[in-house]
Formats: structure tokens, C-alpha cells, sequence
């Protein structure tokens, strides 16, 4: 079963969102992509970005919001595998500075489990 990281982050404050958006989701991602290990040891990788303007309308509904600007999901096979990645000198050394380009690194949060899929392509899983 692959485990699945995944981290929330929020934007600098000098940035506007879609100058965030466009950093995060281009520049970063490819210095990401590029690094060996990364290529070796993650199954998958996907970027959530918030709508805020939905968001907007849903906190005006009542719905409490999160202060996060979007996360990050990354599948590798084993805990094993994403501890190398972030101890990978190549990953310290490209990866962790440019993240503080973007985003406040210091307030991300981190979750780390497994996905129980219930309903998939329109079936459940269930049986």
C-alpha cells in the first residue's frame, strides 16, 4: 500500500495568489521534478490549489475555511522512501531553499498515511 504525504502550505504575503499559483505550480515544481530521487521514489505527485473565490462564498454560507493556500500530495512506496527524499542532498540542497521563494515554509503542516478509497471511477469500492 503506498503512503501518501501530504503538506499544507500557505503563500508569502508579498506575492498576489496568482503570482503564488503560477510559481508553485511552475518553477518549483519542475526543480521538484528534476531531482533524482524524486524521479526514483515518488509513485505520484499532484498540487491542490485553493479556489478563492469559492472559498469566499462558502465562508459566507458558514463553512469554516482553511487558512491554507493549497497542498501538495505525494505518493511513495514506503516511509523509508519519502525520509530519503527529504534527506537527499540534492533534494536540501534545490528543493527546501526554493520553497521559501514562494511559500512560508514555517507554517506548512505535514500529514503522512494511506488513502481507503470508497468510491472510485463512479463505483464503490466497498463491493
Amino acid at each position: 500500500m503506498a503512503v501518501r504525504v501530504t503538506l499544507l502550505i500557505k503563500k508569502l504575503d508579498r506575492l498576489s495568489y496568482d503570482e503564488f499559483d503560477k510559481y508553485w505550480e511552475g518553477p518549483h515544481a519542475d526543480i521538484f521534478l528534476n531531482v533524482p530521487i524524486v524521479k526514483e521514489k515518488v509513485l505520484k505527485f499532484s498540487q491542490f490549489h485553493t479556489n478563492r473565490d469559492v472559498s469566499i462564498k462558502f465562508a459566507a454560507l458558514g463553512f469554516p475555511i482553511s487558512e491554507f493556500d493549497g497542498g501538495v500530495d505525494i505518493w511513495v512506496a514506503s516511509v523509508e522512501d519519502m525520509v530519503a527524499i527529504i534527506q537527499d542532498p540534492e533534494y536540501q540542497r534545490l528543493v527546501v531553499p526554493d520553497g521559501k521563494v514562494f511559500s512560508k515554509t514555517e507554517e506548512s503542516k505535514i500529514m503522512i498515511g494511506y488513502d481507503k478509497e470508497f468510491i472510485a471511477h463512479g463505483t464503490t469500492a466497498m463491493g
